[in-house]
């Protein structure tokens, strides 16, 4: 069993990149009505980022530093994230560029 302290695998970080892919994409389609009260807060934060959607951040009570921070945690685990959180999260920042570039 893998501690909280280590990230995911990179499969996982890539199923992370896939799904909020696709969430952008439904939402591009249909708007946040049909999504925000069923994803979980992490997914509207992130699907948010992608979209660079800083009204629904706000809507969540987050901005987008607040959001990326949410973010390191899960994409880097508590050890890494916090260390990204303390560089400015320049790790989180780049993982969110590349999936923007590759929408």
């Amino acid at each position: 069993m893998k501690s909280i302290f280590e990230p995911p695998d990179q499969h996982q970080v890539a199923q992370y990149a896939e799904n909020l892919l696709r969430r952008a994409n439904l939402v591009r389609r249909d708007g946040w009505q049909e999504y925000r009260h069923i994803w979980s807060c992490g997914e509207v934060i992130g699907t948010a980022l992608i979209l660079g959607d800083d009204a629904e951040l706000h809507h969540c009570g987050e901005t987008p530093i607040s959001a990326l921070e949410r973010w390191a945690f899960n994409l880097w685990g508590l050890t890494g994230g916090q260390s990204d959180v303390d560089a400015g999260l320049r790790r989180t920042r780049a993982w969110f560029d590349s999936i923007r570039a590759a929408r």
